[in-house]
């Protein structure tokens, strides 16, 4: 009989060092975010990329840094399950 694992209701937060931030550009505008944490809510299946907004002009090439915060948030999709060794 294997044990079943419980699910937790606590947000998992991942504040990121200077070498592991990333960009992320927004699908809605175009506009770019320096990624600092990412947020994990396991058991709604939801991920939030949290991060500093770059607005970006694209016609005269400048990006201007925006007081706001901007919050991405995915709901996760299960593509597939396997363990090492399954071929």
């Amino acid at each position: 009989m294997t044990k079943q694992a419980k699910p937790s209701f606590e947000e998992i937060i991942i504040k990121l060092e200077p070498e592991q931030r990333f960009f992320y550009q927004r699908e809605s505008d175009g506009d770019i975010v320096l990624v600092d944490e990412i947020n994990i809510f396991a058991y709604a299946k939801q991920i939030t990329l949290i991060g500093t907004h770059f607005a970006v002009d694209y016609e005269d090439k400048t990006i201007k840094k925006s007081e706001d915060r901007s919050f991405m948030n995915f709901e996760t999709n299960l593509l597939g399950e396997y363990s090492e060794g399954e071929g």
